[in-house]
């Protein structure tokens, strides 16, 4: 795998919360909604990010989720997106994970996102309802 030009920071928190299920052997299950905001670097543009998914963290402390979202672009264009992440709690309640994004837009001036593979380096804390991320372009 390789990484290539950074994207994008985000800085963001939790806005809702479901538990969906608690099973000793299939983990907790929660769903969540966040919003988040995107400073982008180089064309990546800057916004407000909607979302929500589903994870689940399992007793050994991995989590696994599916995560799908809007950014609404500072000029008011939308890039649709999805996502799936895999991650794990590390000491002191960190987590510590990794998110792949793809997306849409019909924007003619963001067209070029709509290629993108996005590689998300995420950081939070089960002790929090903040997080933050770092997204790279994912060069295939």
């Amino acid at each position: 795998m390789t990484v290539g030009q950074k994207l994008f920071e985000e800085t963001g928190k939790i806005s809702g919360l479901k538990v969906v299920k608690v099973h000793p052997l299939e983990g907790l299950t929660t769903e969540m909604t966040f919003m988040s905001d995107i400073r982008g670097v180089g064309k990546y543009p800057s916004g407000k990010n909607l979302a929500s998914g589903t994870i689940t963290k399992y007793s050994h402390g991995i989590i696994d989720g599916s995560w799908q979202g809007t950014l609404t672009t500072e000029i008011g264009e939308e890039f649709m997106w999805w996502s799936h992440e895999k991650s794990r709690v590390v000491k002191g309640g960190k987590i510590k994970g990794l998110n792949i994004t793809t997306g849409f837009t019909n924007s003619q001036e963001l067209s070029w996102m709509n290629n993108l593979i996005i590689v998300i380096d995420l950081a939070g804390s089960v002790l929090s309802d903040e997080f933050s991320a770092i997204g790279y372009e994912w060069i295939c």
